[in-house]
């Protein structure tokens, strides 16, 4: 792979040198509104996106090997970036409706981003981990960070606990990795598994405790304990940007260390990723149904999102055996399963983004979440859009057509049958009508229940258009995925299967 010149840095020069300045510009103007921060961090992070795909389109690595820029990193940077245009809308428009104003949310956004960006281009451990540190220290702001609300400094306080036990682990299981090879760079590892008879016992100890560390970012059953707490104490429009963009960067990573990793040790992981699948799939849809907080309720099933998700994964592993063209076959199946994968994560991106957009506008201006499920009564008689938008996300995020949530897990779950994993889909399309029930619960309380006299009435017009244009997008990916599907496919044809 060549090495390319410095111009393929500029994407994440401009988001760290943007999250820099944001901060210098809030230091020399004050004033008590603080619009020009929001316009400022949407400019720079449509400026990254601008410079990408104006920039090198070429696969290769910079840094000497420390990062890999192309296909895979520009899909997951306009993703991250796109994420992080609509959480600043959602938060601008809060802050200027509330006047409790949070100037410290841009900077930490862009240096979320970055790290975001550097952990999907990650080709060596040093920068893998560089780049989760990054994106985890200034998520534990963003989510502890409003002052004066208990909830929200418990919720910053429980992340930062278990993330620095999650990054223990994943230092422990780089360091045995390393001990194994003697090198940190993928294509070391990679090359000191497939010579001779490696030590098997210290490779899957090493990865195995890196799991964990991937695992508590994906919110993976068991590592999932952090997230009904930091999701229902973080302010909305920051949890929306911690179900859609931590999740998708820990794919991000997850997909490239799956690809490493196989075929030497898919007999290893195999049926171990397969039960977690299983497990977070199950948990999350079971204990989402109790749920009367719809934060918590979203939370729960982020959680069971993640198990759709690793069935890509496994699909991935899962060789074609017998014939002469196994090969083709396999990097056949491993395409499907993750271009689906890929699609998933901009549907699941998407459909969060509008149910959370709703949630935050229709918070009260003295600071009250809108999470009380009983309290969305007869929404749909007093803020009808409002009621439509959550309306088209929930059915999207349960996998009913023609919105988007049903293409993406057929994308997914048709990759698991043509991997021969048929039992495996079976599970997961018994998990996605659990589903069904707690998503349609908040519909029916919403259409057929009567107006509570406590009601949410929040209103913010930027905020509920941004949530209407998701909610269209929706609607549009479902009936026409081609394009994006498409361009998924482009993405993962550059991953060395």
């Amino acid at each position: 792979m060549p090495e390319l010149g410095g111009a393929a840095l500029w994407p994440y020069l401009i988001v760290g040198g943007g999250g820099l300045l944001v901060m210098v510009v809030d230091s020399f103007v004050r004033t008590l509104k603080k619009d020009h921060l929001s316009y400022l961090t949407m400019f720079v992070l449509i400026a990254a996106i601008a410079v990408q795909i104006a920039g090198e389109t070429r696969e290769g690595t910079v840094l000497h090997g420390m990062l890999v820029t192309g296909a895979y990193a520009r899909f997951f940077n306009f993703l991250f970036a796109g994420i992080g245009v609509v959480t600043t809308i959602f938060a601008g428009g809060i802050f200027d409706r509330d006047g409790r104003h949070r100037p410290e949310v841009y900077p930490l956004l862009l240096f979320t981003v970055l790290g975001m960006m550097v952990l999907a281009a990650a080709n060596d451990l040093m920068t893998l981990f560089l780049g989760l540190e990054t994106m985890s220290l200034a998520t534990y702001v963003l989510a502890g960070g409003v002052r004066g609300d208990v909830r929200s400094s418990e919720a910053g306080f429980k992340y930062l606990v278990l993330g620095g036990f999650s990054s223990a682990f994943l230092l422990m299981g780089m360091a045995l990795l390393y001990g194994f090879a003697g090198d940190t760079g993928f294509a070391g590892i990679s090359a000191a598994m497939t010579q001779g008879e490696p030590d098997t016992i210290l490779v899957t100890l090493g990865m195995g405790l890196m799991l964990v560390g991937f695992g508590f970012k994906v919110a993976l059953v068991p590592f999932h304990m952090w997230t009904p707490d930091v999701y229902d104490g973080a302010p909305a429009y920051i949890t929306g940007f911690m179900a859609t963009a931590v999740k998708a960067a820990g794919f991000a990573i997850l997909l490239r260390w799956v690809v490493l990793m196989q075929p030497q040790l898919a007999f290893v992981w195999y049926p171990v990723l397969a039960v977690l699948a299983v497990l977070t799939m199950s948990v999350g849809n079971v204990v989402a149904i109790v749920q009367s907080n719809i934060k918590r309720m979203l939370a729960w099933s982020s959680i069971a999102h993640a198990g759709y998700l690793f069935l890509g994964l496994l699909a991935l592993m899962s060789p074609a055996r017998g014939g002469s063209d196994a090969m083709m076959r396999t990097r056949e199946m491993g395409e499907a399963a993750g271009s689906g994968l890929l699609f998933y994560l901009i549907a699941y991106s998407v459909m969060n983004l509008a149910a959370f957009g709703v949630v935050n506008v229709l918070s009260s201006e003295r600071g009250k979440e809108a999470d009380d499920i009983n309290r969305y009564a007869g929404l749909s008689r007093r803020r009808p859009v409002a009621a439509a938008v959550l309306a088209v996300a929930l059915l999207s995020l349960a996998g009913i057509p023609p919105f988007v949530g049903f293409m993406a897990k057929f994308y997914v779950f048709a990759a698991v049958v043509r991997a021969g994993l048929v039992p495996l889909a079976i599970i997961g399309v018994i998990n996605s009508l659990v589903s069904v029930y707690y998503y349609l619960r908040v519909i029916v309380v919403m259409y057929m229940n009567e107006p509570a006299e406590d009601s949410y009435d929040g209103t913010e017009w930027v905020s509920f258009v941004t949530a209407g244009a998701l909610a269209l997008l929706v609607i549009y990916l479902g009936v026409r995925p081609d394009a994006f599907h498409h361009a998924a496919e482009v993405v993962v044809r550059q991953l060395p299967f």
